[in-house]
């Protein structure tokens, strides 16, 4: 189990980057808008913070949620790019969070700037 866990950790990380180098950007707005995926507002109780609608192509951040909502989208456009890999609910989540994490952490490595200094420059304000 450790050693599938750690492909899946592998796995995100490379999916990150190539999802950064691909779309040439770190906004998960447009990389969203690119790929097709809409994303839309609303609240519920934070039981979860975001949900992906393959069939509509769809993101849904939870107003809510205690997270950013880029953490949110990121990890929703996870489970977008995860379509392709054919894995089980428990190994897709452990990608998304191992996306979403890695996205964050190689935008210094791809764009030369802080998580901080993308953070100032992203709002997810309404």
């Amino acid at each position: 189990m450790k050693n599938k866990n750690q492909k899946l950790k592998i796995k995100g990380q490379e999916f990150a980057k190539q999802v950064l180098e691909n779309f040439g950007t770190n906004d998960v707005f447009v990389i969203a808008e690119s790929a097709g995926v809409k994303i839309i507002y609303q609240s519920w109780f934070p039981v979860t913070i975001g949900e992906f609608d393959r069939k509509n192509r769809l993101i849904c951040v939870n107003l809510n949620a205690l997270e950013a909502c880029e953490k949110i989208i990121a990890h929703e456009l996870g489970h977008f790019f995860a379509q392709e890999l054919d894995l089980e609910d428990a190994e897709e989540e452990s990608f998304c969070h191992e996306f979403a994490r890695s996205f964050t952490e190689i935008l210094s490595e791809v764009f030369g700037e802080s998580a901080k200094e993308h953070k100032e420059k992203q709002n997810c304000k309404l």
